[in-house]
C-alpha cells in the first residue's frame, strides 16, 4: 500500500508536469501576435518603411525600419518578448528614441512573417537578420527584451555589434520552469534559451537592466547573469523597483538609461 502510495506521488508529482510541459511549451514559450494598429506606418510612410527578408526558401520575415528627421548616428536592432508584435513596437520606440535609426523583425508565426516558431529558427535568423542589417544600415546597437534577450546574446557572441543591451533578461527556460516549482527534468525541455550559457562569451559592451519586482523572472536570475558576464565587458547592470516585467521596458527609467548608452 505504501509502495503503491508512493509510485501514485511520483507520478502526480513529476511524471503528470513533466508530461504537459513537454507537450504543451511551445505555446506556453511562443504567444504569436498580430497588431494592425499601425497608424504611424501610414500617416509617415517617408520615416516607417517595411522590410522583407527571406531567411529560407519559402520563408519571409516581416520588418520595418524607422528613419529619423535627421541623420541617424545610431541603429538600433531590436529583438522582442515572446508575446509581442516587434515591427509595431518600433512606433512606440520611435516617440522615445526620436534620432535614432530602429529596426525590426517580426520572429516566424509573428505579425505576417511566415513559417512557425522554434528556438533553432530564431536563433539562426537573427544572425540573417544582423547580417542583413550590418550590410544596409551599419553595425547595430542590439536590444533583447525578455525572451529577446537570449536572441541578442546569441546574436551578440557570434557577430559583433556596437553595443548589446538586455531588459528583463532570464537566465534559461528550465531556470523559470523552476522558479515556478515546476519538478521537471530537463530533458523535457525542447527550446532552452540558455543565456546563462553564452553571456560570458559576449565580447562586446554589455548593458543589463533588470527590475526587482519583475514577477516573472526571479532577480536571482538576473544577478547570475551578470555574475557570468565578462566583468570588463559589463558597462552597465541596474536593478530597479516598481516595474513588473511587462511594464519594465518602457519605464522613464530604462528609457533614460538606453538614451545614455545611445549617446555614449
Amino acid at each position: 500500500m505504501i509502495t503503491q502510495l508512493v509510485i501514485i506521488g511520483i507520478i502526480l508529482l513529476f511524471v503528470i508536469p513533466s508530461v504537459l510541459v513537454y507537450l504543451l511549451q511551445h505555446k506556453i514559450i511562443f504567444t504569436p501576435s498580430y497588431h494592425k494598429r499601425r497608424g504611424l506606418f501610414k500617416e509617415y510612410p517617408e520615416r516607417y518603411k517595411p522590410l522583407e527578408l527571406q531567411v529560407e526558401k519559402g520563408i519571409y520575415l516581416e520588418g520595418v525600419v524607422y528613419e529619423p528627421e535627421v541623420k541617424a548616428e545610431q541603429t538600433i536592432l531590436y529583438f522582442g518578448g515572446r508575446e509581442q508584435d516587434s515591427v509595431t513596437l518600433v512606433a512606440k520606440f520611435s516617440l522615445h528614441y526620436p534620432d535614432t535609426r530602429i529596426i525590426s523583425f517580426n520572429y516566424r508565426g509573428y505579425g505576417t512573417s511566415d513559417g512557425d516558431p522554434s528556438e533553432a529558427a530564431y536563433h539562426g535568423d537573427a544572425l540573417k537578420i544582423y547580417d542583413y542589417v550590418e550590410q544596409h544600415f551599419g553595425t547595430p546597437v542590439l536590444l533583447g527584451y525578455s525572451l529577446g534577450s537570449n536572441i541578442a546574446v546569441h546574436t551578440a557572441v557570434r557577430r559583433r555589434p556596437f553595443k548589446t543591451i538586455l531588459v528583463a533578461a532570464f537566465e534559461s527556460v528550465l531556470a523559470l520552469s523552476r522558479a515556478k516549482k515546476l519538478p521537471i527534468p530537463g530533458f523535457v525541455v525542447k527550446h532552452r534559451f540558455e543565456s546563462i550559457k553564452e553571456i560570458a562569451n559576449v565580447k562586446v559592451p554589455l548593458y543589463l537592466y533588470v527590475t526587482v519586482d519583475d514577477g516573472f523572472v526571479p532577480i536571482k536570475q538576473a544577478r547570475k547573469l551578470k555574475a557570468k558576464a565578462n566583468a570588463e565587458i559589463l558597462v552597465d547592470y541596474k536593478e530597479f523597483h516598481g516595474y513588473n516585467h511587462a511594464q519594465l521596458l518602457f519605464s522613464d527609467e530604462v528609457c533614460h538609461e538606453i538614451e545614455k548608452v545611445l549617446k555614449q
